[in-house]
C-alpha cells in the first residue's frame, strides 16, 4: 500500500492545506509559507507521530497540532538550510531563498518556527519542552554542520551532527506521538523513543548516501556536507565505502524494527514497519548500482 493512500497522510495533507489558508492575516507571508509548506514528501515525521499515537490505542486525530508544529519546524530548518547550503531546488521546486530573496526566507522560516510553537502548546508540560528541547538539538546541528568543511568530518562528529539535525527530531516525534495516546507510560514512550532514534539515523545516512550517488534529481546545493560515505571514501574505495555506508543503515534500521518487536500488534504498527521498509528500499539504487 501506497504512503499517500494511508489515511493518516491523507489526514495531514487536509490539516496542512488548512493550516496554511490561515496561516497569517498577511497575504504576502501566506503565499510564501504556502509555496515551502505545500511542497511534496513523504511527511515521514508527522506520519511517526500519528502512528505512534495510534500503535498505543491512541486516536490519530488528537496528534494533529503535535504534526502541524514537528512539520513546521521541520520546514523552517529546511528553509534556513537552503540559505546556508546554496541550495537552488527542492523536491522539483526552486528554493524559497532563490525565489523571495534570504531575507523574506529567513523571515518566512521565523515565522514557522513562532507558529510551531503556537501548535505545540496545546499539549501538557512535557511535550512542549521535547518540542522545544528538539529545537534546539536541530540548531546546535546545523551550527556543527556548518562550522566544518567537507573532507574534515569525523566519524563521531558525523554521527552526533545527523543525530542533532534529523534523528532527534524522529525520536521526539515518536515520543510525542506515544504520550499523546499513553501520558505516563514512561518505559512505553521511552521504547518509541529509540525506535525514532534508530530509525532517523538512518534515514539521514541514506538521504546522504543518495545523494552522494546523485540519485535525486529534484535537490541541488552549491554547498555538501560530508556523508558517511564520503567520510569512508578516504580510506577505502567507492564501493567498499558504499557497502559500509549501507550496512551501517541497515543496522540502524533493524535496530528500530527490534525496538517495536514488543508493542502491541496493529496496523498502525505494521505502517512504522513500512516506513522502514521505505527507507531501506531506497539503497537499492546504491546496493545494485554497477561497480
Amino acid at each position: 500500500m501506497k504512503i499517500e493512500e494511508w489515511d493518516e497522510y491523507k489526514h495531514f495533507i487536509d490539516s496542512v492545506t488548512d493550516a496554511v489558508a490561515n496561516i497569517s492575516e498577511l497575504p504576502s507571508l501566506t503565499k510564501i509559507a504556502g509555496h515551502v509548506f505545500n511542497t511534496g514528501g513523504k511527511k515521514l515525521r508527522p506520519l511517526i507521530i500519528m502512528l505512534s499515537c495510534g500503535a498505543n490505542n491512541g486516536d490519530y486525530k488528537d496528534a494533529t497540532n503535535a504534526c502541524l508544529a514537528i512539520e513546521g519546524i521541520h520546514t523552517a530548518s529546511l528553509v534556513h538550510d537552503d540559505i546556508l547550503d546554496e541550495g537552488l531546488m527542492r523536491r522539483n521546486q526552486q528554493t524559497l531563498h532563490t525565489l523571495y530573496g534570504p531575507a523574506a526566507a529567513i523571515l518566512c522560516g521565523d515565522y514557522l518556527i513562532a507558529k510551531a510553537i503556537e501548535w505545540i502548546s496545546v499539549y501538557e508540560q512535557q511535550i512542549v519542552w521535547d518540542f522545544g528541547h528538539s529545537g534546539a538539538l536541530l540548531s546546535e546541528g546545523e551550527v556543527m554542520d556548518a562550522g566544518i568543511k567537507r573532507g574534515e568530518m569525523t566519524i563521531e562528529q558525523y554521527t552526533e551532527c545527523i543525530y542533532k539535525k534529523t534523528a532527534a527530531l524522529f525520536e521526539i516525534s515518536a515520543k510525542i506521538g506515544s504520550r499523546i495516546a499513553v501520558p505516563g507510560n514512561e518505559e512505553m514512550i521511552a521504547k518509541f523513543g529509540r525506535f525514532g532514534y534508530e530509525f532517523g539515523m538512518a534515514y539521514q545516512i541514506v538521504d546522504d548516501l543518495l545523494e552522494d550517488f546523485g540519485v535525486y534529481e529534484d535537490k541541488e546545493s552549491g554547498v555538501l556536507s560530508d556523508s558517511l560515505f564520503s567520510i569512508y571514501l578516504r580510506s577505502m574505495d567507492a564501493d567498499s565505502a558504499a557497502k559500509e555506508a549501507v550496512g551501517v543503515a541497515e543496522a540502524y534500521l533493524g535496530r528500530a524494527k527490534e525496538e517495536l518487536a514488543g508493542a502491541p500488534d496493529s496496523l498502525s504498527k505494521d505502517k512504522l514497519f513500512a516506513l522502514v521498509d521505505y527507507v531501506n528500499d531506497l539503497m537499492d539504487s546504491v546496493r545494485f548500482a554497477p561497480s
